[in-house]
């Protein structure tokens, strides 16, 4: 097995760069380990699974391992689905995430994958620089431990909290100390909090107005607090994913899918668009579209792993149950649009300042990506990451006109980019074809109202994916559903 380089960032040093002296921030423990599959079958069965992402490689994994015959059948020429890295049209050796941005040491069924496969971690590392900040029509450069001028309507103390300080007071330091444990999401005190929106909760612990402005302008939780279910927010953005020290791959997140798919490369087609899926008592019939031709593959069962907005495409007979073609149809998405700026050098840090940076421009969350080697003297990325209804907005751009928008605003944080700029990329989660969307979102009352509905099978269709996961649009809620669902055709077999 590879051996580990990794210099590990406790969760207490994360916490402290995070909330730039915030103080009194506190998180519960790891998450508890995933149940696997135990043994080999003696009863081996065919399974198609559609779908190489994440929830359809761990599904695929388990299944093949397990002595099952596994097919995979991917629509797109590669492994991973919404985690992806992209390389090109970048300067040799520079990278930048389109998909999921980061893992966390409370993964625990990504921990176990990547150090199977011997995969290499490095820190999410914190701005060491002062971060540009552009709000309400002003710029403004924020150190740690100065003060700063919020141009929002905040009380005194919010004034001197600060944004992180603000989620602190208003967020954490209420949070039940059972979204450690995500299983007992139907119960109380949890499921109480389905009821309420992001913004409900903030209100009912204080926060002013200005407060929930300034953290949907500076968070990425925070995009559409009127809509995003408070218990989601406290399971999957609390509870897991800053519950430890982030990390991310070397030479990019896509690592992992890609490692997994080249173990499993001789069951996974791709190119292969699923059309229908058909039950009938011989077995399960798949109707695909590949390279021109409609073909069938004929299985024992099939786990469907695929977004709730692609499977709305998807006719299955027999038709599925009302409630949970109701889910698929309701089940909201956050749709996510990036743009990438590739610049000859990262001229920002010798105005001393960090290339990331908070807005409420056509920007909105900005990070600045640096060459691995010499970062000083590489090209550099200067991403735009954009989510809710301004994305879906700015996916409908063409990609001219979102790249000339994007320059434009971004000139404002960082004066000069267009004597250093080079050239653009853009990436509109929606108008994917194969996602319709970054990643399930689900409003107040959704969680209980559609994701047992979500997780169930039918026949024998099973279903996985981060929508069908309490961990939704994380890494790990996708890793484990596809755990889940191949435990569930192995018992059944």
């Amino acid at each position: 097995m590879k051996k580990q380089n990794y210099k590990k960032t406790t969760r207490k040093e994360f916490l402290q760069q995070l909330a730039l002296g915030a103080g009194g921030i506190c998180f519960p423990g790891m998450l508890a380990a995933q149940e696997f599959i135990t043994g080999k079958t003696n009863s081996p069965r065919s399974v198609l699974i559609l779908g190489a992402g994440l929830a359809g490689l761990a599904a695929a994994w388990e299944l093949n391992k397990a002595g099952h015959k596994v097919t995979v059948l991917e629509a797109r020429d590669r492994p991973g689905g919404r985690v992806s890295t992209l390389r090109e049209p970048f300067a040799k050796g520079l990278y930048a995430e389109e998909g999921a941005a980061a893992f966390s040491e409370n993964y625990t069924t990504a921990l176990k994958y990547i150090e199977e496969l011997g995969l290499e971690k490095v820190p999410w590392t914190m701005p060491e620089k002062p971060v540009v900040h552009h709000l309400n029509g002003k710029r403004f450069v924020v150190t740690p431990g100065e003060p700063v001028d919020w141009p929002y309507d905040l009380t005194t103390e919010e004034r001197k909290l600060g944004p992180w300080g603000i989620v602190n007071k208003y967020i954490i330091e209420k949070l039940p100390k059972e979204i450690a444990q995500p299983e007992g999401w139907a119960e109380s005190p949890l499921i109480e909090m389905d009821k309420i929106s992001l913004e409900q909760y903030m209100t009912s612990m204080g926060a002013s107005r200005g407060a929930i402005e300034m953290v949907q302008n500076t968070q990425w939780f925070g995009a559409v607090p009127e809509k995003t279910s408070g218990l989601s927010m406290a399971v999957s953005d609390f509870g897991l994913f800053m519950g430890a020290a982030p990390f991310l791959l070397k030479g990019g997140n896509d690592k992992l899918p890609v490692a997994m798919a080249e173990k499993l490369k001789k069951n996974i087609r791709y190119g292969v668009e699923v059309n229908s899926v058909s039950s009938s008592a011989e077995g399960e019939s798949v109707t695909v579209s590949e390279a021109g031709r409609v073909q069938s593959f004929k299985a024992d069962k099939v786990i469907c792993t695929l977004p709730a907005k692609v499977m709305y495409k998807i006719k299955i007979l027999p038709p599925l149950p009302s409630d949970k073609q109701q889910a698929i149809n309701n089940l909201p998405y956050l749709d996510i649009t990036r743009t990438y700026l590739q610049v000859e050098e990262p001229f920002w840090l010798k105005k001393g300042v960090s290339g990331s940076a908070k807005s409420d421009l056509i920007t909105g969350e900005v990070t600045g990506h640096l060459h691995p080697v010499n970062p000083e003297d590489n090209p550099a990325i200067l991403e735009s990451m954009v989510g809710g209804p301004k994305a879906t907005a700015m996916g409908k751009m063409s990609e001219k006109e979102l790249l000339d928008k994007t320059l434009a605003d971004m000139k404002k944080i960082h004066p000069n980019l267009e004597e250093h700029y080079q050239k653009g990329l853009v990436k509109a989660w929606g108008r994917d074809p194969y996602a319709m969307g970054a990643f399930s979102f689900p409003a107040p009352g959704d969680v209980e109202k559609y994701l047992k509905t979500l997780q169930t099978s039918h026949g024998r269709i099973h279903f996985a994916g981060e929508h069908t996961s309490i961990l939704r649009s994380t890494m790990e809620g996708a890793l484990r559903s596809g755990v889940r669902a191949a435990k569930e055709v192995h018992e059944a077999s």
